[in-house]
Formats: C-alpha cells, structure tokens, sequence
C-alpha cells in the first residue's frame, strides 16, 4: 500500500469518526483515566497534528460550538498547554500552538486515538 493511498484511507476513517462522533453527541462525555472531556482531547489532538490550526479551524472539524471552544482554548491557555497568536489576515482568530508543557497531556490524549 502507498504511503498516499494510506494517508487517504486514514484521512477518511477520521472524517467519518469526526461526523459520528457530533451525531452521537459525545464530544460533552469524559474520557476514562483522562483529565480532559472528550472534546478537549479531540481538541488537543488536532493542534497537534494541524499544521498551524486556527481555533475556527478547528471548531468546523469537530463541529464545536464557538463559545464552548473558546472556552477549552482559553482553559488550555491558562493552563499553559498552548500558545495563541492572532492571525494577521484576521486578528479576531488565532493560530493554536502547543508549548513544550503539553508533553504529557499529549501523549495522554493521543493514546485515546491512536
């Protein structure tokens, strides 16, 4: 299998966990032995694997409300998790980075996706 088919594959199995994952309405659940709901795993997961993600960005992907991802973004703000820096094209958005801080929380969030 090419690595190209592989990374289309494993686009579209993500596409359709990110649409049966907003029809069921688990996002709110929390995840076993995790600090984070469901949707700040989710979240964190993108912005990890996102090149240089916008919080909209995001937020259209997972299919979050505005104001509950601003909230989880503003939380791992404060917790130091990420950084955010304003979009020059659209200062109201920010691009979502990770801090060196997030290590451990990472690596707890991908291990329930991976």
């Amino acid at each position: 299998m090419s690595q190209q088919n592989s990374d289309g594959q494993i686009s579209a199995v993500r596409a359709f966990n990110r649409f049966y994952t907003r029809k069921l309405g688990v996002l709110d659940q929390q995840l076993l032995k995790s600090p984070f709901s469901l949707s700040e795993a989710r979240v964190l997961y993108e912005i990890a694997t996102l090149e240089n993600p916008a919080a909209k960005e995001i937020g259209i992907e997972l299919g979050l409300d505005p104001g509950y991802l601003s909230r989880i973004v503003q939380s791992f703000d404060d917790s130091g998790l990420i950084n955010r820096k304003p979009l020059p094209s659209d200062r109201r958005q920010h691009q979502l980075n990770l801090t060196a801080k997030r290590a451990p929380s990472l690596r707890q969030a991908q291990s329930q996706f991976t």
